[in-house]
């Protein structure tokens, strides 16, 4: 069975994947905490590199797919542009792009600036995670505030504005881009893009979805995982 190894998004954790695996009752699923967050201890040198090892490691010898959402869609890039042999198939849910993210000074400094601030932390929740129920959002909030500050640091500062797409380039794997049509937080451009300089991918826009595709609308991305693999 092809297993499915999941990378999760900035400021979130493991948990951010239940409802999805969930709905995924038929699958080999591996949804770790990303090294730094949940609580988890933070890498010793955060990098892409360090990630794309990581994940690489974490699906383990059988054959697996790749599936990352937002910061976890570049880690996930990174790690299929090593061109694993075991590695058959990549997700990527609104995800980070391989070039720079086009996050703009002001909203980088205020999300830097909400480390470890509850209040800071929901204020900024309050958009990304609007769709969410209330019970969801607080572990959202919760999630975001057991952040490692190295990590925080380290994607906003430089993981986020870092360009692998001359190594993504060579990547010659099915690809599916999945995005929301009400995502406030990602560019909506950027899924076209991602779309447009790999090979073999294909997008798909869901109605009526933010950012928190995995949070928000499970069941309908649960389908596309399992359509598509």
């Amino acid at each position: 069975m092809t297993r499915l190894v999941f990378a999760h998004y900035f400021g979130g954790s493991a948990r951010s994947w239940v409802p999805l695996v969930h709905a995924l009752t038929n699958y080999d699923c591996k949804a770790p905490d990303v090294p730094g967050f949940g609580g988890t201890p933070a890498p010793t040198v955060p990098s892409l590199d360090a990630y794309a090892d990581w994940l690489i490691a974490t699906a383990g010898s059988d054959p697996w797919v790749a599936i990352g959402h937002s910061m976890g869609g570049k880690i996930a890039l990174a790690a299929a542009a090593r061109q694993p042999p075991k590695l058959t198939a990549l997700i990527l849910l609104a995800a980070s792009p391989p070039t720079p993210e086009p996050i703009s000074d002001r909203d980088r400094a205020a999300m830097l600036d909400a480390f470890g601030n509850r209040r800071l932390a929901r204020a900024q929740l309050a958009r990304t995670g609007s769709l969410l129920p209330p019970a969801m959002l607080k572990v959202a909030i919760d999630d975001e505030l057991r952040v490692a500050e190295p990590v925080w640091r380290w994607w906003l500062e430089t993981g986020s504005c870092d360009d692998i797409s001359a190594a993504t380039a060579g990547i010659d794997l099915p690809v599916l881009v999945v995005a929301g049509d009400r995502d406030e937080s990602m560019d909506p451009g950027v899924a076209p893009a991602i779309t447009r300089r790999l090979r073999r991918a294909e997008l798909c826009v869901i109605a009526d979805a933010g950012h928190l595709l995995p949070l928000e609308r499970p069941r309908a991305v649960a389908d596309l995982i399992a359509a598509f693999v």
